[in-house]
């Protein structure tokens, strides 16, 4: 290998560190202790990736974030409460302390969404949408989406052969029993 080649690779290395693979869509982390339970779907434009930050209004801690790649499908389960949702965006993932380094972008909704229990069977969530206007990022909707939850039953009779002490295998009866299993089922309510 010619000695100007190693030269340059080894100069270049330092600038390949500093990028990172991108992560996988969906939660970075969640620092609310709390279980994410709320529907929060987000849809942006290709050509850019983003992190959404939810912040406690009062505060100002950030309680949860994810990774959503530009132009593809996100949805995020986010826990109860009332948060205002900030957006980075940028086209180098750094890591998480730099998210995409000096380019990084900013943008942010002007009230906090609240996620929470409507009655006994409806969680409120919401559709955000973002898209690049004159060289900035807006947030153009952000509709409320609140989800049915219904349980569906089914349930099927089994029958086991049983020895009982005392009789032979043909004697024996056989047990039956309701074997029922109950799955929760999520819809938009209509």
């Amino acid at each position: 290998m010619n000695v100007w080649l190693r030269v340059i690779c080894l100069l270049l290395m330092p600038l390949a560190a500093w990028a990172e693979d991108r992560p996988r869509a969906g939660i970075l982390w969640n620092r609310s202790g709390l279980p994410a339970t709320f529907p929060l779907q987000v849809k942006t434009l290709p050509g850019k990736d983003y992190v959404v930050f939810l912040v406690d209004p009062d505060t100002d801690d950030p309680a949860m974030a994810g990774y959503i790649r530009g132009g593809t499908f996100f949805r995020l389960l986010v826990p109860p409460g009332n948060y205002l949702l900030r957006f980075a965006y940028g086209t180098d993932w750094r890591g998480q302390d730099d998210l995409f380094g000096p380019d990084t972008g900013w943008t942010q909704i002007d009230k906090p969404l609240d996620f929470r229990v409507i009655g006994t069977s409806r969680r409120s969530g919401y559709l955000v949408t973002l898209i690049e206007e004159n060289g900035s990022m807006k947030i153009v909707e952000a509709a409320a989406q609140d989800w049915c939850q219904s349980l569906r039953r089914s349930s099927q009779i089994r029958e086991y052969p049983k020895d009982l002490p005392g009789k032979t295998d043909r004697d024996a009866p056989k047990l039956r029993y309701l074997d029922q299993q109950v799955q929760i089922h999520d819809r938009l309510c209509a």
